[in-house]
């Protein structure tokens, strides 16, 4: 018989899988007490959350009706909820759900954009080594799904600036990818590499990344512009391919079709790439561009992209203006956990001090130290 309430639905996931209490609410990304307390029927919870909740075990809620006399009006909905059963989906395990591994995919996004790479270290690195078994089984869609996983786990290991675990995720990522005969999915493993080799100045391999990716067949115009941009990005870095790297950015095109959160990294990637090319005030506004989408889709993005502007604003010798923007760093910067962003906070400091004797410099410099992580 299906469990018809939270408690029990609870006991018999945990019973299923062989899970305690502690590995059940890591799975469901709940506290330990929070199991604890709805196990026991202390703790109530709103359906919404239970359903968000069980998805991420491969289980669902399932609601019927009392009576089957009619069909259920939309009004009277609520009143013809009789039951509410907690049951598993069809499958042997969680991790061999491909639905499961890309609904893991996409939170571990959500969690980055929200509080920044390090504080998702751990649990993307869990989740990766469960799907490790993919790479030598014949399903393919998992295989494509557990890229998917490990590509995000590649881009949570950069932003925590740990390079050698990142190139080891995006690696994988390919070869799942590979395995799969996915192209949207080796396409993304592309990008990811190629931008890792980017934060680490490794031109030449960002080049070979992107270039890879390119080369793939029937790519989608979102993932084919990303990988222009990686390879504009990556000439920037190559003494004498500045012009190559401006006739790639002049062919990205618009960002019809891609996510809030895409469009805003995308204008900051491109201001990036154009102050490294020194042209500032273009530079300027595409990363003005980014600061102000991100500031309506993610925490990290809007903190990443205005250290950029306060990097180009120092880089253009421009300190008043960089000063401004290093007020309004200094107010955001603790709302994320980034060794990328942390990174750059002590770059800003390095650079700015020059104008330290600048009082606009001096007080910017003073708001900055003060959140400069220990």
């Amino acid at each position: 018989m299906d469990p018809d309430v939270l408690p029990e639905a609870l006991k018999a996931i945990m019973t299923r899988y062989g899970w305690s209490q502690t590995e059940l609410a890591a799975e469901l990304g709940v506290s330990q007490s929070w199991v604890s307390q709805t196990s026991r029927g202390v703790k109530d919870s709103g359906i919404a959350k239970v359903q968000q909740l069980l998805d991420h075990v491969g289980w669902e809620v399932r609601i019927t009706p009392k009576t089957e006399d009619d069909p259920v009006k939309r009004r009277d909905f609520v009143a013809a909820v009789g039951s509410i059963a907690f049951v598993p989906s069809p499958k042997v395990g969680p991790y061999q759900d491909p639905g499961y591994v890309r609904t893991l995919a996409d939170r571990l996004a959500r969690d980055r954009y929200e509080q920044g790479g390090i504080p998702v270290t751990s649990t993307a690195l869990r989740h990766m080594k469960k799907v490790g078994f993919a790479i030598s089984g014949n399903d393919r869609k998992l295989q494509s799904a557990a890229s998917d996983l490990a590509c995000e786990t590649a881009r949570i290991f950069y932003d925590s600036r740990r390079y050698d675990v990142a190139q080891r995720a995006g690696s994988f990522a390919l070869n799942l990818a590979r395995r799969s005969g996915d192209v949207s999915a080796q396409a993304n493993a592309c990008s990811a590499l190629s931008r890792i080799s980017i934060d680490r100045g490794k031109g030449d391999r960002g080049i070979m990344y992107a270039r890879q990716g390119l080369s793939l067949p029937d790519l989608p115009p979102a993932q084919r512009a990303w990988l222009k941009l990686r390879l504009a990005r990556s000439l920037a870095l190559v003494a004498g391919r500045e012009r190559a790297a401006r006739d790639r950015l002049a062919e990205l095109g618009d960002t019809e079709g891609m996510s809030a959160y895409e469009r805003a990294d995308m204008k900051g990637n491109v201001g990036v790439a154009l102050a490294g090319m020194r042209a500032y005030p273009d530079a300027h506004a595409a990363i003005s561009a980014a600061v102000k989408l991100s500031a309506q889709c993610s925490p990290l993005l809007l903190v990443a992209y205005q250290a950029w502007q306060v990097e180009a604003a120092l880089t253009a010798d421009e300190p008043l203006m960089a000063a401004e923007h290093m007020t309004a760093l200094a107010r955001i910067a603790p709302m994320v956990s980034s060794a990328r962003v942390n990174s750059h906070i002590t770059g800003i400091l390095a650079m700015s001090a020059r104008w330290a004797h600048v009082p606009e410099m001096r007080q910017a410099r003073e708001h900055l130290l003060s959140v400069q992580p220990d």
